[in-house]
């Protein structure tokens, strides 16, 4: 279905630089993709101990897209002419995405490996805006990154206690970089830059005593733009060595699950489950003027579980902390849930 969006212009159109006013825009973009995707993936067991495995991916997208503008005057429901003529284009991508990894097992219960992947993300439109260092129906390009993950799996006391260690490191080329466009507020994207992450994961689960099952996960992420150059204000801005947006700096979760066996043939569990949420540092635009500092959640869960049904009690942000869901460029935010209870029912057929 066609997407249509107005901005309207009052009376004070002309703090804008507008000499018209008590008029809209009216936008109109329709859209249409379809894709396809093969992947294969093959391992070969040199010995006992050491493991190859590779593969590769093949995608392939078509997209088109169409825009329209129009002028409408106040009180006059019909546009008084087109500010853009109905236009369309297409284009299409496709690219081959390999994988490489090698693993090998010290003991049954001990893994090291190393793995290459090759990720992409394919290009498209911009949409009809008033920012006129973007045209509409400008092609964007894939975004391409190469990623290399280097880590050990450990298995201890018949698998009652797993630790898992990874290290990554990521090169995005083309990085694709959503850019608000107001007044319309719509957002484009443009084709920015370079962005390399770095960073570590660490991944504990414990079984201690039977139905107890506690986890812990914790990471950190340093993920800097190499270039990124913006437009801002009629000219263009260098942001090389700002931040990632929405990348948090550390993460980390603890939880605790005890599952009480209730004995009945229907094999009715009494199941109780609190966890921790720790969110480190990020920010919410490229600039990197809009910041906030770590926080934490705290969650619980509690009710009957069976084999076809469950219910659950649930409370979330139980300490009612306020914090930034995400925000956008021009400064405006919008705050995560505050304290939330409910009730949840499954059934399995």
């Amino acid at each position: 279905m066609p997407n249509k969006q107005a901005t309207h212009f009052g009376e004070d159109a002309g703090m804008l630089g507008s000499p018209d006013k008590n008029f809209g825009i009216i936008t109109t973009s329709d859209g249409k993709s379809f894709g396809t995707a093969v992947y294969g993936q093959a391992s070969y067991d040199v010995n006992d101990k050491l493991e190859i495995t590779a593969g590769v991916r093949y995608d392939y997208e078509h997209k088109k897209q169409s825009v329209l503008g129009q002028y409408q005057v106040d009180p006059d429901p019909n546009p008084v002419f087109d500010t853009r003529p109905d236009t369309s284009a297409t284009v299409n991508f496709n690219a081959f995405s390999p994988k490489l990894s090698v693993a090998y097992h010290f003991t049954s219960h001990n893994t090291g490996y190393v793995t290459y992947s090759r990720g992409y993300r394919a290009g498209g439109f911009t949409q009809l805006s008033s920012d006129p260092s973007q045209p509409p129906l400008f092609t964007f390009k894939p975004e391409y990154s190469n990623s290399y993950e280097a880590g050990i799996k450990n298995n201890f006391m018949n698998d009652r206690i797993r630790l898992n260690i990874a290290v990554f490191y990521t090169t995005i080329n083309n990085a694709q970089v959503p850019t608000l466009v107001l007044p319309d507020a719509v957002t484009i994207t443009k084709n920015a830059g370079k962005l390399h992450s770095k960073g570590a994961e660490a991944e504990f689960a414990a079984t201690p005593v039977r139905n107890l099952e506690i986890i812990y996960n914790v990471g950190y992420t340093d993920a800097k733009y190499k270039t990124l150059k913006v437009p801002q204000n009629g000219a263009e801005v260098d942001l090389e060595g700002n931040k990632q947006v929405y990348t948090p700096v550390a993460t980390s979760a603890l939880a605790a699950q005890y599952g009480y066996d209730l004995g009945t043939k229907q094999n009715l569990k009494a199941v109780v489950r609190a966890e921790w949420l720790y969110v480190g540092k990020q920010y919410f635009d490229l600039a990197n003027n809009i910041s906030q500092d770590g926080y934490s959640l705290f969650n619980t869960r509690f009710g009957i579980a069976a084999k076809n049904f469950e219910i659950m009690f649930w409370g979330r942000n139980l300490g009612g902390k306020k914090y930034i869901a995400y925000a956008y460029d021009f400064g405006a935010i919008h705050l995560g849930d505050p304290k939330t209870y409910g009730i949840t029912l499954t059934g399995k057929f």
